[in-house]
């Protein structure tokens, strides 16, 4: 029998996947600790989700990863909720777009000049 967060995780990758997203499974890799979903971002950046039993915690390993992770500036979410993970890669998704629109928009005032 599947643990609850497999369907959770599971529902997730599925929405990713329909949303024109890559959503690996880096942790079948033997990458202790790493969290149980990396998201590649538009503009090529990272975000990284692990997925818990509503009662469960994350271990030692998975806290200094997740850490260093975040020491790299990769936005990392714990949840046992996809609708939640779903939200958190949607906003990053905006601020992403977001940030490469102003970026254009100096762009394009740069070569008027």
């Amino acid at each position: 029998m599947a643990r609850p967060e497999t369907r959770v995780e599971n529902n997730f990758a599925k929405w990713c996947r329909e949303s024109g997203l890559f959503c690996l499974k880096l942790s079948a890799l033997a990458v202790a600790g790493f969290p149980d979903r990396t998201v590649i971002l538009p503009g090529g950046r990272l975000a990284c989700v692990e997925f818990k039993s509503d009662k469960g915690k994350t271990s030692p390993v998975q806290d200094q990863r997740i850490a260093a992770l975040r020491r790299l500036d990769v936005p990392v979410l714990v949840t046992s909720d996809a609708n939640e993970a779903k939200e958190f890669i949607k906003g990053l998704i905006s601020d992403t777009v977001e940030t490469r629109n102003d970026s254009t928009a100096v762009g394009k005032t740069r070569k008027k000049r």
